[in-house]
């Protein structure tokens, strides 16, 4: 097991510096904006998204409702942000819950303009997992720790005015628990699947003081 997880950190390297600062400009066409150009430098960015389905046959129900995740961000330059994120996932069955799920941690996020509207993201989430799930030999629940490591490509749809779309379309991800006096619990996801896919939104604010312009 050691070295897939030697395999999950080489292939998350690997992510982080496809997207990093030294990326050929000429990569699928995009290019990084220059530190003198007009951008999102200093600015803040909020985002995220909420999801909630529901099964029911004639014998029971399921439900899931879930943020994936809830993030706060700030642009260090025009092409990279650094931040905090938030994720809550809970499962019930027959209007019982049986599994809820926190996640905390920090992010970083390098992107790639393509064109006037579009931009190519990538994202790496490093978070500490809490949470609580039922015991299978009891009905009772059980608190559960953990981490989780997780890269992903985005493509944003710039909207104007700061709002833009983001859609997740792959995933590398590492997520392990453990149970007190248990031992750990691991999985693991890689690819593009439904699974994988995902939509939020998000939006900048500037809080910088505009300076004045000379109209002399």
């Amino acid at each position: 097991m050691k070295y897939l997880n030697k395999a999950v950190f080489s292939l998350t390297l690997a992510g982080l510096s496809m997207l990093s600062g030294n990326v050929n400009a000429q990569f699928l066409g995009g290019h990084r904006l220059k530190s003198d150009e007009d951008g999102p430098k200093g600015q803040f960015m909020v985002y995220g998204s909420f999801d909630y389905s529901k099964v029911t046959t004639p014998s029971s129900s399921s439900s899931t409702v879930s943020s994936a995740p809830l993030g706060v961000g700030y642009f260090i330059n025009n092409n990279d942000l650094v931040g905090i994120n938030y994720a809550y996932s809970q499962n019930s069955v027959n209007h019982d819950v049986v599994y809820k799920q926190n996640e905390a941690g920090i992010w970083y996020s390098p992107s790639l303009m393509l064109g006037k509207y579009f931009v190519l993201i990538g994202q790496v989430d490093a978070h500490y997992v809490w949470g609580q799930q039922v015991s299978g030999t009891a009905d009772s629940m059980q608190n559960f720790t953990g981490f989780r490591l997780r890269a992903y490509p985005l493509i944003g749809i710039l909207l104007g005015s700061g709002w833009a779309l983001k859609f997740k379309f792959a995933e590398l991800s590492m997520l392990q628990t453990k149970v007190k006096e248990v031992g750990w619990t691991k999985s693991y996801v890689a690819g593009i699947s439904g699974s994988t896919f995902g939509v939020g939104i998000s939006k900048n604010f500037d809080f910088r003081k505009k300076s004045r312009k000379d109209d002399n």
